[in-house]
Parts: C-alpha cells; sequence; structure tokens
C-alpha cells in the first residue's frame, strides 16, 4: 500500500536495503505443512475451482468464507499431485509455468544443510530425459534463455523452478512438462557433477557474501532463539557443502520431492482442457520414492523485556537503527476478517510512514532514510518494525526520534487529515488494481499464486479483493485504525537493533548494548506532544496558461507504426503512440538538453548530485512533501532522470490523469524546485553509497571501474565526498536551467489514451512555453572517452574483509548508430557469455555467475566497450583472467559456430516478440530522441527480421575485428594484500593470445 518516493529514485539507503532483504527472505517462509500443496485428501484425480484454503474447519456463522478467483483452475491427480491453471493473455504466446516444492532449508537436517539448494542447482546437471549439459541447449533450441526464461530458487520452506514457455500450444506445452517432470523425478545425481557443481556453490556463496549479508545473518539468532529459521539459510554451510555427497541430495529429493508435496503452476494464453489432459499424462505415473515423513520441528521462541542486539560491520555505508517486535502466534485461517485486519492495519502503518517520510523530507529526522511495517511471516509470526538509516554520529538521536514518534502515534493515535489521505491512497490502489487486471502479465500473476500458495491464503481477483475492501476503507474511522496500531505494538517487548558503521567502544563496566538501552530508555522518559493536523494544499497551482493554445504546425501519423508525430509552433515536438498492451497504463517522458556528457569536468559528480537533489525538491512553489500531499489519491508521478545524453522528465501515469499528467510536466518546466535541504539529502545518500561502495568490489567497479574503462573520464565513475561538498546549489540550478528554459523539448507519449485528449492538453500547456531552440548542444570534441588498450592488467585495491575479486576483461567496441553491428555485437556478447558459463562456471566453478555484454554509447562518437565480469576468490583471478582471453582468442581465431549462433539467437527472437508489446520498448528505444534521430523508426520496423537474419559469418567477422588483443584491457578489483597478475605475466597472456 505504501508509496515511497525514495524506492522509484532507486536510493536504497543500507538501512532500507536490509530491511526489506529481510522481508524478502522471510515473506517467503512458511512452516511446512500447513500449505493446501500439502493436502493429498482425493483419491480419484479431480478438477477444482478453488484450491481449499485450509485443512483447519470454518465456523461460517462466525467468519465468512473467502470467495476463490473464478479464473483459478485447480485439480488434484489420484498421486496427490496437484496443479492450478489460469487463462491469461499477456505477453502474447508466452505460458508461465512453474514447480512449487513444499520444501526448502527448513526440512534439511543438521548434516544436510544446503542440500535444498545443492539439489536445485543439480536439476539443471542431469536428468532422465536430460544427460549432463544437455538441458540448457535444449531449452536454448527452444526460445528459452537460462536465467531469464528459465530459473529456479530456493527459500526457508519452498523450491520453484520457473520456465517462461515461448507458447502456449500443445508442443510448448509437453516440452515445458517434461523439463518439469525431470524436476520432480528424473534428477540423475552423478557423483562427478556433484563434485563439479559444488565450485559453483560454493562461488554462489561468495558471491552473497556482503556486510549487509553478513548483518542479516548474524542478526537471525537474536530475533529467533531457539527457532529453527535461525540455522537454517538456504545457501547452507561451507564446511557442510563441501563433504555434500549423492547420498544426502537423494536422501533429501525423495523425501520431499513426493506428488503430494508437489504443486504445478500455469498461467498464460493456453487450452484448459488440454493443458489439464497434458498433466495427467506426464504426472500421474509420479509415485513417492521413500515413506512420508513430518517436517522438522521448528521450535519457537519468545520475547520479553528490552532485548539489545549490536553488530559492526565497518564496510557498511551507515548506521541502522531498528526497533521491533516478534510475536510467535498460532497460524490463523485466511477469512475475511482477516483481510479486514490487514488493510486496517496496513492503512495505520502508512500514517506513520507518512511521519517518517515527512521529517527525512523536512531534514526534522537526525536519519536520512525511515520506513515502518508490519505482518505475519513464517505463517505464525507476527512481526512489527520501524528502521532508520544514517550517520553513525548522530545514533543515538536516531534511535531518540523513531522510539518517539512511534510513542506519538501509540499515545495520541492519528488525525483525521493523515487518515484521509490515506484512504484515497488505499482506494486509487484497489481501483488501478481492477482496471489493469486484463492485461495483468503472466509471471508476476504465477509468482503471486506461488505466494499465496505458500502463505495457505485464498486467491482472489482483483475486482473480489476491491469488492471486499473498498467499503471497509470508505468507512473505516480513526478509531479503529488507532486500535489496530495498538495492536500491531501490543507485545511485551522491544528489540532494538544497531548495526552497521557504527563503532562504540566497549568495557566491562559500559558494554555497547548498556549504551544503547541508555539512549533508549532516556528517551522514554521524554514527554512527545500531539501531532498537529496538516492542511493539504491543492495542485495544479499555476495560472491555467491563455485560452490561446499552442499552434500545431505539422501533424504526421505513422501509420504502420501507430504513431502520431506533432510539431507546435514553438519548437515542441511531440510523439504520440496509444496502445492496448497494457489497459490503464500510461508512459512519458519529456526530454531536454544533452544529459551527463555536458557534466563540465570542474564539477564531477554534478550529474549523480542533481537527479535527487531536483526529485527531492518537489516545484518551486511546493517541496516535495507538499506535493505529495497534494496528490493524494492520485497515480501520476514525475522523475527526473539524466542519461548519458540527454535529461528527461519521465512520468508514470494512467488513463484518467492525463491532464494531471500534463500540468507537472508544465509546472516542472515553469516553476522547477531548487532546495538547499534536498541538496543536502542528496550528498548525505551519495556519501553513504559512497562508504559503502568503497568498501566492495562491485562498489569499487561502481566509483574506479567504468571511470578506467573511459580513460579517466569522470563522467563514467561515482564522485567521492570531496567532489560532492564542491557542489553547490546555483551550480545546479545553472546547469539544469540553461538546458531546460529554452533548449529543445521533446514529449513523446505512449499507453492507454485518447489521442486527441492528450493533444489538447499538449497545446494548451506545453504549447504555451516560450519558443524552443531546434539544435542540441553540440558535444564537446575534446572532452571524448577513450578505453586504455595494451596496458596489461589494471588493479584497484579495496578495503575490504570480504574475499572475493572481480576480474573484468574489456575490448575496445564502437557506438551505438550502425545499429547493424551494434545488434550483433550482442549477439555475439550472449555468446561470450555462454561460454563464460561452460568454461569459468561449469568446468573450473570459479564464479557463480559470470556473464558479458557490449556498452555502446549513443553520446559519444566511436566509444563502446565490450566486458566480461566474473566475481572469484582472489587467487583465483590470474587463471580466470586467462580463461576469459582464451575464449576471446577461440572466437577471434576461429569464430562462432553455426549451433551456437542459433542457440543465441532463438530466445532473443522469443524476448523481441513479448518486448515489442510492451509500452516501455516504444517510449524508451523507439519514440524518445526520433525527432533528432529519425532512424530509430526504421529500427522499429526491421527490429526482428535484423535479428533472424544475423549469421555465424557475421559474427565470426566481428569477433575477428574486436576480440583481439590489440583493442584489449583488463582490470583485477580486489581486496588489499591480495596477490596481483605481475606485467610480466599479463604481457606474456597477451603475445600468447597473438599466437
Amino acid at each position: 500500500m505504501i508509496h515511497n518516493r525514495f524506492f522509484r529514485f532507486g536510493r536504497f539507503s543500507e538501512a532500507y536495503r536490509r530491511f526489506f532483504v529481510l522481508m524478502f527472505f522471510l515473506a517467503l517462509v512458511g512452516i511446512p505443512g500447513l500449505g493446501f500443496a500439502q493436502d493429498s485428501a482425493s483419491a480419484a484425480e479431480q478438477v477444482e475451482t478453488c484450491p481449499p484454503p485450509s485443512t483447519e474447519k470454518r465456523d461460517p456463522s462466525s467468519d465468512p468464507v473467502l470467495a476463490p478467483d473464478p479464473n483459478l483452475v485447480v485439480g488434484r491427480l489420484e498421486n496427490g499431485f496437484r496443479y492450478i491453471l489460469m487463462p491469461n493473455h499477456r505477453p502474447e504466446n508466452r505460458v508461465s509455468l512453474h514447480l512449487y516444492v513444499n520444501a526448502g532449508s527448513l526440512n534439511e537436517t543438521d548434516s544436510q544443510q544446503g542440500a535444498a539448494h545443492f539439489l536445485e542447482h543439480m536439476l539443471f546437471n542431469g536428468s532422465t530425459h536430460f544427460p549432463p549439459g544437455k538441458l540448457i541447449h535444449y531449452l536454448q533450441g527452444i526460445g528459452m534463455q537460462l536465467g531469464n526464461d528459465a530459473n529456479a530458487r530456493t527459500g526457508f520452506d519452498q523450491t520453484v523452478y520457473d520456465i517462461i514457455l515461448p507458447g502456449g500450444d500443445a508442443e510448448n506445452l509437453q516440452n515445458g512438462l517434461l523439463v518439469m517432470f525431470d524436476y520432480a523425478a528424473g534428477a540423475l545425481l552423478l557423483e562427478d557433477e556433484i563434485d563439479q557443481e559444488r565450485g559453483v556453490v560454493l562461488s554462489e556463496m561468495r558471491s552473497r557474501d556482503s556486510a549487509s549479508y553478513r548483518t542479516f545473518e548474524a542478526e537471525l539468532p537474536f530475533r529467533f532463539p531457539g527457532f529453527l529459521l535461525a540455522n537454517r539459510l538456504p545457501i547452507g554451510k561451507a564446511e557442510v557443502l563441501r563433504h555434500m555427497d549423492r547420498g544426502a541430495l537423494k536422501s533429501f529429493y525423495d523425501t520431499w520431492y513426493r506428488p503430494d508435496n508437489m504443486t504445478l503452476v500455469m498461467v498464460g494464453p493456453m487450452d484448459i482442457p488440454t493443458a489439464e489432459w497434458l498433466i495427467q499424462a506426464r504426472f500421474m505415473s509420479l509415485a513417492p520414492r521413500t515413506p512420508a515423513v513430518d517436517p522438522p520441528d521448528p521450535g519457537t521462541f519468545h520475547h520479553q523485556g528490552v532485548k539489545i542486539f549490536y553488530h559492526p560491520e565497518p564496510e557498511a555505508g551507515e548506521t541502522t537503527i531498528r526497533i521491533e517486535t516478534l510475536r510467535h502466534e498460532p497460524p490463523v485461517v485466511d477469512s475475511v476478517q482477516v483481510r479486514y485486519r490487514e488493510v486496517v492495519a496496513a492503512m495505520a502503518d502508512e500514517i506513520l510512514q507518512n511521519r517518517l517520510d515527512t521529517l527525512v523530507k523536512t531534514q526534522a529526522a537526525p536519519f536520512t532514510s525511515a520506513a515502518t511495517n508490519s505482518g505475519v511471516y513464517l505463517g505464525q509470526v507476527r512481526y512489527s518494525q520501524i528502521v532508520a538509516g544514517g550517520n553513525a554520529e548522530k545514533w543515538q538521536s536516531s534511535l531518540s526520534t523513531i522510539e518517539q514518534e512511534l510513542r506519538r502515534a501509540l499515545t495520541h493515535g492519528f488525525v483525521e487529515s493523515e487518515l484521509e489521505r490515506v484512504r484515497k491512497n488505499t482506494l486509487k490502489h484497489l481501483d488501478n488494481a481492477v482496471r489493469e487486471a486484463p492485461t495483468r502479465n503472466s509471471t508476476p500473476l504465477a509468482k503471486r499464486i506461488i505466494r499465496y500458495l505458500s502463505e495457505n491464503r485464498v486467491i482472489q481477483s482483483p475486482e473480489q479483493e476491491k469488492a471486499l475492501l473498498s467499503p471497509l476503507v470508505e468507512s473505516v474511522t480513526l478509531e479503529e485504525i488507532q486500535t489496530a496500531f495498538s495492536d500491531t505494538w501490543s507485545a511485551d517487548h522491544r528489540l532494538i537493533l544497531v548495526t552497521g558503521n557504527l563503532q562504540l567502544a566497549s568495557s566491562v563496566s559500559d558494554p555497547p548494548e548498556k549504551q544503547i538501552q541508555s539512549i533508549f530508555e532516556a528517551s522514554q522518559n521524554v514527554d512527545v506532544p500531539p501531532p498537529i493536523s496538516t492542511e493539504s494544499r491543492s495542485f495544479p497551482y499555476l495560472p491555467e496558461p491563455n485560452d490561446d493554445p499552442g499552434r500545431v504546425i505539422s501533424r504526421k501519423t505513422i501509420s504502420d507504426l501507430g504513431i502520431t508525430q506533432i510539431l507546435l509552433k514553438n519548437g515542441v515536438r511531440v510523439n504520440l503512440k496509444p496502445t492496448v498492451y497494457k489497459t490503464n497504463e500510461v508512459m512519458a517522458n519529456l526530454v531536454f538538453g544533452g544529459g551527463r556528457a555536458t557534466e563540465p569536468a570542474s564539477l564531477p559528480g554534478l550529474g549523480p548530485l542533481t537527479q535527487p537533489t531536483v526529485d527531492e525538491s518537489g516545484l518551486g512553489a511546493m517541496d516535495a512533501d507538499t506535493l505529495e500531499r497534494a496528490l493524494a489519491g492520485k497515480s501520476t508521478y514525475v522523475d527526473l532522470r539524466i542519461r548519458e545524453g540527454a535529461f528527461d522528465f519521465f512520468v508514470e501515469s494512467v488513463s484518467s490523469e492525463v491532464e494531471l499528467m500534463v500540468q507537472l510536466l508544465y509546472a516542472h518546466v515553469v516553476d522547477p524546485g531548487f532546495r538547499e535541504d534536498a541538496l543536502e539529502r542528496a550528498r548525505e545518500w551519495l556519501r553513504q553509497d559512497y562508504r559503502s561502495s568503497s568498501r566492495s568490489i562491485e562498489g569499487m567497479m561502481k566509483i574506479e571501474g567504468f571511470k578506467y574503462l573511459a580513460g579517466g573520464d569522470a563522467r563514467f565513475g561515482m564522485p567521492d565526498e570531496r567532489a560532492m561538498d564542491a557542489i553547490s546549489l546555483p551550480d545546479i540550478r545553472n546547469w539544469l536551467t540553461t538546458q531546460l528554459d529554452l533548449g529543445p523539448l521533446e514529449l513523446s507519449v505512449v499507453g492507454d489514451f485518447d489521442l486527441e485528449t492528450v493533444i489538447v492538453q499538449v497545446r494548451k500547456y506545453l504549447g504555451a512555453l516560450p519558443k524552443r531552440k531546434t539544435n542540441a548542444p553540440a558535444m564537446d570534441p575534446s572532452r571524448l572517452p577513450m578505453m586504455p588498450v595494451g596496458k596489461g592488467v589494471h588493479h584497484i585495491s579495496v578495503e575490504t574483509q570480504i574475499p572475493k575479486a572481480l576480474v573484468v576483461a574489456a575490448w575496445k567496441s564502437e557506438d551505438y548508430w550502425d545499429i547493424g553491428r551494434t545488434r550483433r555485437l550482442s549477439v555475439l556478447a550472449d555468446i561470450f557469455s555462454e561460454r563464460l558459463r561452460k568454461q569459468i562456471r561449469e568446468t573450473l566453478g570459479a564464479t557463480y555467475s559470470p556473464y558479458a555484454y557490449n556498452r555502446p554509447s549513443r553520446a559519444y562518437p566511436e566509444y563502446g566497450v565490450f566486458q566480461a565480469h566474473t566475481t572469484v576468490s582472489p587467487d583465483q583471478s590470474e587463471a580466470v583472467l586467462a580463461a576469459i582471453r582464451d575464449i576471446a582468442l577461440d572466437l577471434s581465431e576461429n569464430g562462432v559456430t553455426p549451433n551456437e549462433c542459433r542457440r543465441a539467437i532463438q530466445p532473443i527472437l522469443t524476448s523481441i516478440r513479448e518486448t515489442r508489446h510492451t509500452n516501455g520498448y516504444w517510449l524508451n528505444s523507439v519514440m524518445i530522441g526520433s525527432g533528432q534521430f529519425p532512424q530509430q523508426l526504421e529500427w522499429a520496423r526491421d527490429f526482428l527480421e535484423d535479428y533472424e537474419a544475423i549469421t555465424s559469418a557475421e559474427l565470426s567477422r566481428l569477433a575477428s575485428m574486436y576480440l583481439v588483443p590489440q583493442r584489449a584491457t583488463a582490470l583485477v578489483i580486489a581486496p588489499i594484500g591480495a596477490p596481483e597478475i605481475s606485467q610480466e605475466k599479463a604481457e606474456s597472456n597477451d603475445r600468447g593470445a597473438d599466437l
């Protein structure tokens, strides 16, 4: 229910990051045996209109039963295997197919820790119908890509296998069901394959290692003492994984991969009777391989009083403060009353969230980010928490502030204006869900079904949810909201967690925990006044433009693309494309200026600092918080984006708010906001990001790595604190307004809107702007980036205790504008990625997720970088870099095979067929900038056909041109003290590559 601008801007502070990482992990957890996937009550195959929401009996006189979504078809075979089907038609010709296994790490014994996840890996490494190495080739051959279209994940209580089929016909369904059958019952678990995959699993463990993950792991025993969850992270334990053998994996597989413990979920454009027949034919032979056993006892826990947890991580970017309650309660049956309690509690949480947001945006808080949330996970763990992140030096005041804000809400409650704001937003979400239902995407739908399956909840349609909840939301009172909030925080304890980069002095008489408790208790003695009601202002506030709308001097319809192009008298260009890809979705982009390419050399970091400053400033006459209040109940949001070669105001809106959309864009042009408090918040967010990034190999790639690949050009790096402090608000204002006030403007709108209505609004508002210049800012030819080549290996050291390194091999490519070359280099990168997977991951077992990509520049002539990235153990850097160079050497000398080319292109073609039916593709790839670059329209016409025409000979020619030592460089980012590749060895490797 909560919409937080923070997330749309992508400024994830450590507090937010770990708060929602925690929710991501724990929201997956349900006690095994409670989900309806366990229900094997029927001996005969049957088709149901809905799954029973629980095995527990209901009393219909006291609690009405929730009606399920009538579009669901649920069946159970004689062996207990269940399936849930749902017809859906977006995207066209894609079926989202998933095998849900009601078992995860909570089902492991002590000697099996990591077995559920290891087994998930092994099901891609040999099964009845797919010998080792053949499954991925098979999937690629039918148009699917590993990762995007075929994947798997292991949680605490579940393992899920995903396949996004390229079609819903019988043949495609058979192909997908064959793979799912092998997952369910066909694992070979060959010893050689287990030994080979062991390195991959350990590499995945290494890749996940970070300050935030270490903190998360350390918190679990404190939060869940005596609960099995605290000792069952899905990744497992390294000492167990190193000795994991076939016996342990086979035991877990046979015990939990039972037909009555699995459910198949399928959503997409398919014939339901055909799908049911195929499922029955494929899975009716499944049988248990061992007797049924009860899942391990998850244990219990209890908290009382005030408990303190302190865990320092110097490599974190900030300090995180959390106040929390955790209660172990009996599971509840999903019902109307449960849904009522949930929505009222969520509304109460959102009111407190709005208060926290206001504190941050008005600089009244000592922290830079804050969030609150409550709910149930594990099926029987009720939680509530309020969390803040910021400077270590302000930890005492941060703890005091969130304690007092929480107590203010509990003591004095809320005011009517706060409730009305949240009421509008909640009704908006319910209404939008109904409007968007006809074109929902199949994969999110399927994942929602799986989530409800694991939580033992009834799956309802958006129409049902609106009918159920809207009357409650419309009539709920302040007293009911206050009662719900009090219940959320009614536990007889408070858990106080302080983590991150705070280093507290410690002594026997004054340990950190005692210091934290002292601050908390002192805060509890501070009186808190009641909240003050704040009146909302109205938007729009600018005078309407005069009654003489901007004249259209040209209007052209491009029939085959469905695009209408308009040029207004003042020079504003407009591109419009009404679509039916997604109902109620409207997207727009107002493009101006030259983007980060115009960042002055004297002000490095101006771009990264400008974007959050402008977004957090709101408008000239309305700060961001006031604007959000004025837009309560609306679904239109505007963000500044600074791309490589342009600025743009990006808009997300809905069909009924196109006038508001144009009014907001008009206000951002005529009355942009620039505020000192917003600049200071932006500085602090970037400082925190820099501190965290400078202590990780991935972060140092952002800070220094990409800058090195651009010849030291600061526009490709991340500014340090000194650079950020040197930038003033006038610097930001001058840089942006110089290009916004009179420069070229181009508006592109795509989605579910009426063409003539938008034209009227555009003429009225944007047509009233002063006459625009026709030329975009010229590129300074003296400031073009240049990738260094022929300089061996560049080493970047990181002050970190996390033992991993990033190896990057790069080759100078070209800019974007030869589209045929760009497309073919993209395919070549996919082939390179596949060879990395086979050689570095599967053969060497040295990394988890290696990848390659080509990054051609749209802004800088002749600049592009073809690059391969791998995360490895520091002592493997030299061997892995040599292996990457061997791949490049082989491609440059021996080329691409026709089979490789075919397997790379088929998934791309599947993706293109889907992408062409999305608003985002037309907005971002075709319409934006088409006034300046009309060739983009032609690219849309031959998008699919050109990829279909790509040959292995063309790719081989490009490999021989670009993947050669004369165009190469490399960098290794590793902890301080890690072994470096000597210049002599680097040059030797280069000479070898020349042979």
